[in-house]
């Protein structure tokens, strides 16, 4: 047999490659090629790792010289075994042993990130010392790791990488160690764990660094002895046991205050104000005036307390929240529920009332639109004030037939607007008829109350029950009911077999 060029037949048709069908075998032929000449290299590459030398011409002299290969390891990336490594964790955590994390992980991801620790609650009890985490290597060194400068400061150096068979060591904090202090014109105060070797600049960091109206051309530590640093000394200042860094305020510096204005005005919004300078009259003016009739308007003005304004601003909040006023907005209670559920389940907004004004923080001003001409109402830091709109309307609710709101009408009685709802409902108690005030939240018995526009009138339920008690009393009023029927079911069953028994065997006999 020769072997030479193919001749197709005759019959056969010689079929013409389109263009789009040459470029895709020059594209396989092009891969094919890059695969072999990677299978070539990669054979040249695990020969050299085995120490092999490959010999090369010396094109001068036309002798062959060995040049040795560095050694070069190919590892397969497609292998999850080398991916993670064990770690040994131990000290005083509620979880202690050998765990498996991945290659590369950092001291904070071994501790918070496989269930040992909660970070939010470690870092905040300050039981534990994140300050000075102990990392044992496998080749005899101790590393430490402050976690701390990590998660406050920022510092990525404190997170130190964990290798494969290392031993991380945490201690509890203890009352006798030695600690350091930093407090004042800072983003947060703290009171840490004696660090070696540390800086008051790296604990500076730590506490976020000054304040705004921070005095830093001195900086008073407290020791054995009292020392006043300036600010280019302390930076590099090294940290000695029980030290305790005070910054004070810039006097000159005027803290920048503002309001929060809300409610049926034509701007509202976050206004600058001079504490206890501003006047309530100028912001209402900047804001545009009212956007509704002032006789339907109201002017309520909520007022933080010293502690809850200072904690707010160590928490660094630059923007206030808006106030919400409305509790009743506020309460679990479904508003829209079929009218059995409302009836019943009504004592609930009872309670939640109650306990949302014992959870209120602020003191407040009620004043109408016409007040604000004839009185000096000067505006403090974080005041919120709210221009509510109260028409000429109260609002029913609780045990009666028809809850909702019904216009206000002078001489018109409480008796006369619950029969206008309908009357009381079958759980209303009589008893506990309240007309809760519009701005206060008062609870006033009906027989002490003027009702003035937006109040509320509430009706009490007696007895007291909820839906889901109710329902759980029928539910098992009904089993009782369905045990009965079957019990009496198979007793007369039994009896029907027993007759059934003696007929058949009178029949035999």
């Amino acid at each position: 047999m020769k072997f030479g060029t193919h001749k197709p037949c005759m019959s056969q048709e010689v079929k013409q490659l389109t263009r789009e069908e040459i470029t895709s075998v020059r594209k396989s032929w092009a891969q094919s090629s890059f695969i072999a000449c990677f299978v070539v290299l990669s054979t040249l590459f695990t020969v050299a790792s085995y120490g092999q030398d490959i010999p090369i011409p010396n094109q001068n002299n036309g002798q062959q010289n060995q040049r040795p290969l560095p050694n070069i390891s190919i590892s397969n990336p497609l292998n999850l075994a080398s991916r993670s490594i064990s770690v040994h964790v131990t000290g005083d955590v509620p979880l202690t042993g050998v765990i498996k994390v991945p290659v590369g992980a950092r001291v904070d991801e071994v501790l918070f990130g496989f269930d040992i620790l909660n970070k939010q609650q470690a870092l905040e009890q300050n039981r534990i010392d994140f300050r000075n985490i102990l990392v044992f290597t496998q080749n005899g060194d101790t590393l430490y790791s402050d976690l701390l400068a990590y998660n406050y400061g920022g510092d990525l150096s404190q997170n130190v990488i964990i290798n494969d068979g290392d031993v991380i060591h945490v201690r509890q904090t203890n009352p006798r160690f030695d600690r350091v202090s930093i407090s004042g014109e800072v983003t947060r105060d703290l009171d840490l764990p004696f660090k070696e070797e540390e800086t008051f600049g790296e604990l500076l960091q730590i506490a976020g660094g000054f304040t705004g109206y921070a005095w830093t051309d001195e900086i008073t530590v407290f020791s054995t002895e009292r020392k006043v640093l300036t600010l280019s000394s302390a930076l590099s200042y090294v940290v000695q046991p029980n030290d305790r860094f005070v910054i004070r305020k810039d006097e000159s510096k005027r803290p920048e205050s503002s309001i929060v204005l809300s409610g049926e005005v034509l701007q509202p919004g976050i206004y600058p104000i001079l504490e206890d300078e501003t006047l309530l009259q100028d912001i209402l003016l900047e804001a545009g005036g009212y956007t509704k009739n002032p006789s339907n308007l109201s002017i309520i003005v909520h007022r933080k307390d010293d502690d809850s304004k200072r904690e707010q601003s160590r928490q660094g909040e630059d923007e206030l929240m808006r106030f919400q006023t409305d509790l009743l907005r506020q309460s679990r209670t479904l508003r829209v529920t079929p009218d059995q559920l409302r009836m019943s389940d009504q004592y609930l907004e009872n309670f939640q009332l109650f306990f949302d004004e014992l959870d209120m923080e602020q003191t407040f001003m009620y004043l109408q639109p016409e007040d604000i001409q004839s009185e000096v109402i000067t505006l403090a830091d974080q005041d919120s004030i709210e221009v509510r709109y109260t028409p000429s309307h109260i609002r029913l609710m609780g045990q009666v037939s028809k809850s909702g709101f019904y216009p206000l009408e002078e001489g018109k009685s409480i008796d006369e607007y619950i029969a206008e709802a309908g009357g009381l409902g079958p759980a209303a108690d009589e008893n506990g008829v309240y007309v809760i005030k519009n701005i206060s939240y008062a609870w006033v018995p009906a027989e002490e109350a003027i009702l003035e526009p937006g109040d509320l009138l509430f009706v009490d339920r007696d007895p007291i029950t909820t839906y889901e008690v109710d329902q759980k009393l029928e539910i098992q009023r009904l089993e009782a009911q369905l045990e009965r029927q079957e019990s009496r079911f198979r007793t007369v069953i039994s009896t029907v077999n027993a007759l059934v028994s003696v007929v058949l065997l009178l029949t035999r006999l």
